[in-house]
C-alpha cells in the first residue's frame, strides 16, 4: 500500500478547500487531484484537467516545461518558471511523495502568477523604500534630539560628543570632560547623569579649587565616628553620580588624598570628572599624576570651544537674543552686520559669556534693531578687522555666509595640497569639501 498521507475514499479532500492552484499527478503524469481554481491560468477549468495527461498538455502547448518529470527525475523539490500559452508566466513548485520503495509516485505541484509576484516584490520594494525614509527620518530626529537639556549641538563636534555620552550614560566607567571654562561641562555631566541607570539618585558636584588641602580627605569620606557623624562627598553620591569640577585645580598632594580615598572606598556611585586643561599635557609636564590619571581619565570626552563651532554659536547667539527678550518682553533683533561680527570674536567665556553679553545687548538696546554701535567698547573691532572688507549692509544673512565660507575654503585650499587635507582642517567630510569647492567653482 502507498502511503500518500492522502484521504483517497473521502467525500472531502482537505486539498479541496485552498484557494490555491494545486494539482497532483501520479507517476504517469496524469493528473488526479486538483483544487476548484485549478486549470483558470490556463483558460481550463478544474474539470478539464482531470484526468489529462502533463506530457500530452505539455505538447498542445497549454504550458511548457511540464514538472512532474523533472521531479522524478531530480527526486526532490523542484522551482521553475513556466510558460503559457498566452506568453505569460507561472512561477511553478513541485513536490515528491515516495512510495516504500523511495520512488516518486505522486508529484504535488503548486503555482502562482509571475505578475503577482512581481506586484508583491513592487510592493516590498516600495515598502523597503518607506522603511529606509522612516530610518532617515528617525535618525534625524536622534541627531534633532540632541538640542535638549538646553545645550545646542549643530556641529559636527558636538554631536560627536553627543552620540559619545549617549553610548557610555548607561555604562559604569569614568568619564573625564575636557574643555574651557563655559563650554558646558557641568551641563554635560548633568545630562550623563540624567541619561544613566542612576538617573534616580543624587547629582552630588564638587568644585575641587574650592575645598582646602587640609581637610580634603574629611570632606571625600566623611567622619562617621564623631558625634556629628559628618557624612562626605563619597557617601552623599551613594546610588547616583558624583561630579569632580576642576580636578586639574588640586595640588599633587592633593590628588594623592583624591586618589588615596578612591582606592580606599568601594565605589558606589557613577564617577565624572573635568578639567580645563588638557590632562595628557599636565601628566607629561608633571602637574598630574599619573595613577590618579588612569583612574579619571578612562573615557574622554573633548568639548570644543565656540570659536570653533560657528553652527553652534549662531544658535546659542539667536537663543539668548530670543530668550532676553521673552524675559524683558521688548522686541529686539540683530542686524546682518552686527550678526556677522558676534560670529567672529573670540568669546573665550564661551557659552556664559554670549548669554551675559546678548542679555546686555537686549536690555541696553534703545532701537528694535540692535546695532554694532549697542556693541560695548571691549568688543568692537579696532578697524582693521578681516570683517570690514565684506560687504554687509543690504544683503541677507544667506549671501553673509556664504561669502565667508567661500573665503575660509580659498584660504584652506592654499594651505592644504589635497580635499582630505582640507577636510580634516575644516573638520568636515572629504566629500563635502568637494561639494563645496564645486559649489563656489574654486
Amino acid at each position: 500500500m502507498v502511503n500518500l498521507y492522502l484521504l483517497p475514499n473521502a467525500e472531502e479532500e482537505v486539498i479541496d478547500s485552498y484557494d490555491e492552484d494545486i494539482m497532483v499527478t501520479n507517476r504517469d503524469g496524469k493528473i488526479i487531484k486538483v483544487t476548484h481554481i485549478s486549470g483558470k491560468q490556463y483558460g481550463l477549468s478544474a474539470e478539464d484537467l482531470l484526468g489529462q495527461s502533463v506530457y500530452e498538455l505539455e505538447k498542445k502547448g497549454v504550458f511548457s516545461p511540464a514538472i512532474t518529470p523533472l521531479v522524478q527525475k531530480q527526486k526532490k523539490k523542484v522551482v521553475l518558471v513556466q510558460s503559457k500559452q498566452d506568453g505569460r508566466k507561472v512561477l511553478i513548485t513541485g513536490v515528491p511523495l515516495f512510495n516504500e520503495n523511495h520512488e516518486v509516485e505522486f508529484v504535488v505541484s503548486y503555482s502562482y502568477e509571475v505578475s503577482e509576484l512581481l506586484n508583491l516584490q513592487d510592493y516590498l520594494n516600495e515598502m523597503e523604500g518607506e522603511m529606509s525614509r522612516v530610518k532617515e527620518e528617525l535618525e534625524t530626529y536622534r541627531e534633532k534630539s540632541f538640542n535638549f537639556g538646553g545645550f545646542i549641538a549643530e556641529s559636527k563636534s558636538m554631536k560627536q560628543v553627543m552620540k559619545a555620552i549617549k553610548k557610555a550614560a548607561p555604562l559604569k566607567v569614568p568619564i573625564h570632560l575636557q574643555g574651557e571654562n563655559g563650554v558646558g561641562k557641568t551641563t554635560l555631566a548633568k545630562l550623563i547623569h540624567q541619561e544613566s541607570p542612576w538617573k534616580d539618585g543624587p547629582f552630588i558636584e564638587v568644585n575641587c579649587a574650592a575645598i582646602p588641602e587640609a581637610i580634603l580627605a574629611q570632606e571625600l569620606t566623611g567622619n562617621l565616628e564623631e558625634r556629628s557623624q559628618k557624612m562626605g562627598y563619597f557617601q552623599l553620591a551613594a546610588s547616583g553620580t558624583l561630579y569632580l569640577e576642576g580636578v586639574d585645580e588640586l595640588s599633587l598632594t592633593s590628588q594623592s588624598i583624591l586618589l588615596k580615598a578612591m582606592r580606599s572606598h568601594k565605589s558606589n556611585f557613577r564617577l565624572i570628572s573635568s578639567t580645563e586643561a588638557d590632562m595628557e599635557n599636565l601628566v607629561a609636564n608633571n602637574g598630574f599624576r599619573e595613577d590618579l590619571f588612569y583612574q579619571l581619565h578612562v573615557l574622554p570626552i573633548q568639548i570644543k570651544p565656540l570659536r570653533e563651532r560657528p553652527e553652534d554659536l549662531s544658535e546659542i547667539i539667536l537663543k539668548y537674543i530670543e530668550k532676553f527678550c521673552t524675559v524683558y518682553q521688548l522686541d529686539r533683533t540683530l542686524s546682518n552686520d552686527l550678526f556677522h561680527e558676534l560670529l567672529h570674536l573670540e568669546w573665550k567665556g564661551n557659552q556664559l559669556e554670549v548669554k551675559n553679553l546678548m542679555e546686555r545687548l537686549v536690555t541696553e538696546s534703545e532701537s528694535t534693531i540692535i546695532t554694532k554701535e549697542d556693541l560695548p567698547i571691549n568688543y568692537r573691532s579696532n578697524g582693521d578687522s578681516k570683517l570690514d572688507s565684506l560687504e554687509i549692509e543690504g544683503q541677507t544673512l544667506t549671501h553673509i555666509l556664504e561669502t565667508v565660507e567661500e573665503k575660509v575654503l580659498i584660504n584652506a585650499k592654499n594651505h592644504c595640497k589635497t580635499t582630505t587635507e582640507m577636510a580634516k582642517m575644516l573638520g568636515i567630510s572629504q566629500p563635502s569639501v568637494v561639494r563645496k569647492l564645486k559649489k563656489y567653482s574654486i
